[in-house]
């Protein structure tokens, strides 16, 4: 049986703020560098955000160690991503009469979203805020979406978040701690 590889990301697949896409060249670059000069067998990715270089790391090196610190939980997020589709498809279909990036005035998107979290379902509110909110705005709970003006710039195609943190040693911990480890 031929050996699958992993598909390439080129940035997180899950809406994140700060992410470390911009360098990812020199981190590849340095990473190289590093590996081939310290015979290194284990990346430790101690700010993990949404586990990009870690997912670099693990792609370009299959058979390194790579501990992603995932502190904001997008592992989380990662494995919810059918509940975040579903949720998105129905919002899509409420909007489907608004234009595009343009202010929403129906609430109906608002109570869709908040059934779906008294259900006790996972809600993706980062993800939704990239869908809803102005740019780099973001909510975390039902309340500051509620609060903040709306706009449909609802993308049209689903998250496909596949293999993305696969053979990734997930840990969350204070990155001190995780260091001294």
């Amino acid at each position: 049986m031929e050996k699958q590889v992993p598909k390439t990301y080129h940035a997180a697949p899950l809406p994140f703020q700060g992410q470390k896409r911009n360098f990812v060249t020199q981190y590849r670059a340095a990473l190289k560098e590093f590996k081939e000069e310290h015979a290194i067998d284990t990346v430790v990715d101690l700010f993990g955000g949404s586990g990009f270089l870690s997912h670099v790391s693990k792609r370009d090196y299959p058979e390194l160690r790579v501990i992603y610190n995932d502190f904001d939980n997008y592992h989380l997020r990662i494995q919810n991503v059918r509940a975040t589709n579903a949720l998105l498809t129905s919002i899509r279909t409420v909007l489907k009469d608004y234009p595009g990036d343009r202010k929403i005035m129906s609430r109906e998107v608002l109570r869709i979203i908040k059934q779906e979290e008294d259900s006790g379902c996972f809600v993706d509110y980062i993800t939704l805020s990239s869908s809803l909110l102005f740019s780099l705005n973001y909510a975390l709970n039902s309340e500051k979406l509620s609060s903040e003006t709306l706009y449909n710039k609802v993308r049209k195609s689903d998250y496909n978040t596949d293999g993305y943190l696969d053979h990734l040693e997930i840990v969350r911990k204070d990155y001190k701690e995780l260091f001294t480890q």
